[in-house]
């Protein structure tokens, strides 16, 4: 309803102040009001007629026409609004402004800029949002870090929505990708696919061929409650997947010279749970039983990463892995998306004490907002390093 809501308010904006001023003929405005008005509706009804607007089942071909022009929309809006303010001050500056001001509302090389403009934007969001992620390394400085840990790298991976938009293709090349790094550990903070067992069990498959020395292991996201939760969670486990729901595993690691080495991994489940009448997260819980983190480092893993400060209240660990934020998507949007998410949204971040959190921007994203812009996907690489004062 939120985002039924949301795009009607942008196509009354873009109506009002885009269509309704241009100098055109009566034919063409209707035209182009009745495209506005159709394209504010395509979430509205995927939601209603083709499987909901969590994970609709269209041809992928619709699913990024469709997004892509409500991708223009958005920024027709952003631009629009961008446009008032000049036409603010030039109102501001009277007579000597009258010019300025019908320039940019009523002429017709203005419009042509900001229509392509909201287009251009737009294809290159859509194309940045549903490439295959790059790898990029990332340096994790961990306190007290033991020195035959100096230097063991992993893969991060998160938000891989898999769906009818990231389909199997997208799934292969992620998956060839991480497989080409020949990584020790991979870790999935979450995410990982959109629809019913049925109807993405073939997208998701790729996951299976996923090789690391020490296993690849996850925790849960808020959108695997969305779903069948308990078939999820079996099918994870046949695709290699060991998913850690408040619990947490030791790992005897080659560290350094082929010095013997443990790592801790904890897993808590995502907050969304209380929604479902699931287990909640207990960070306490996860790591009972674990060894001294002084002795053994301890990396947790949970989906939001909002709950930093509650969970490094409540227990000592030396790193989070977070995701879910999709770093923002956009430039600028990113700073909302950090309000709403503790001010967490990409990027390293340290407590007080020297905890360390990462949150990943996500190696996919859901199909409702499949756009990026400054902010791409990426298959993170961390490589553990002694913090040194």
């Amino acid at each position: 309803m939120r985002f039924a809501v949301f795009h009607l308010i942008m196509a009354l904006w873009v109506l009002w102040r885009f269509v309704l001023p241009l100098r055109m003929a009566k034919g063409a405005k209707w035209a182009l009001a009745l495209v506005v008005i159709a394209v504010s509706l395509f979430s509205t009804v995927t939601t209603l007629f083709f499987g909901g607007l969590l994970s609709p089942e269209l041809p992928r071909a619709v699913l990024i026409a469709g997004n892509f022009g409500e991708a223009v929309l958005l920024f027709l809006t952003v631009f629009t609004l961008l446009r008032e303010v000049v036409i603010f001050f030039s109102v501001l500056a009277g007579r000597s402004g009258e010019k300025i001001h019908r320039a940019v509302q009523q002429d017709r090389r203005t419009a042509i800029g900001l229509g392509a403009l909201s287009v251009g934007f737009a294809a290159f969001g859509i194309k940045k949002g549903i490439e295959v992620p790059e790898v990029r390394y990332h340096t994790a400085k961990i306190q007290d870090l033991p020195p035959e840990l100096e230097g063991f790298e992993f893969v991060q991976l998160s938000d891989t929505h898999c769906s009818a938009l990231l389909t199997e293709p997208h799934a292969e090349a992620l998956v060839e990708r991480v497989n080409s790094l020949h990584p020790r550990l991979i870790l999935m903070t979450g995410d990982f696919v959109d629809g019913a067992v049925e109807r993405r069990e073939k997208d998701i498959a790729p996951f299976a061929k996923l090789k690391a020395e020490y296993g690849v292991w996850g925790c849960d996201g808020n959108h695997e409650h969305y779903g069948d939760y308990p078939r999820w969670e079996k099918k994870f486990a046949q695709l290699g997947i060991r998913v850690l729901r408040n619990e947490h595993a030791v790992l005897e690691v080659e560290g350094n010279d082929g010095k013997p080495a443990r790592l801790c991994l904890g897993g808590v489940c995502d907050p969304m749970a209380a929604r479902f009448g699931r287990e909640l997260p207990d960070v306490r819980k996860t790591f009972a039983g674990a060894p001294d983190p002084k002795a053994v480092p301890r990396i947790l893993m949970a989906h939001q990463p909002k709950m930093f400060p509650r969970y490094r209240a409540n227990e000592e660990f030396a790193l989070q892995l977070s995701g879910h934020t999709h770093g923002g998507q956009i430039i600028g949007m990113d700073r909302a998306v950090a309000i709403m998410n503790g001010t967490y949204v990409r990027g390293f971040y340290r407590s007080p004490e020297g905890t360390l959190l990462y949150v990943h921007p996500g190696s996919g994203l859901w199909n409702g907002f499949p756009i990026r812009v400054g902010v791409p996907s990426e298959i993170a690489v961390i490589r553990l390093e002694r913090r040194r004062a």
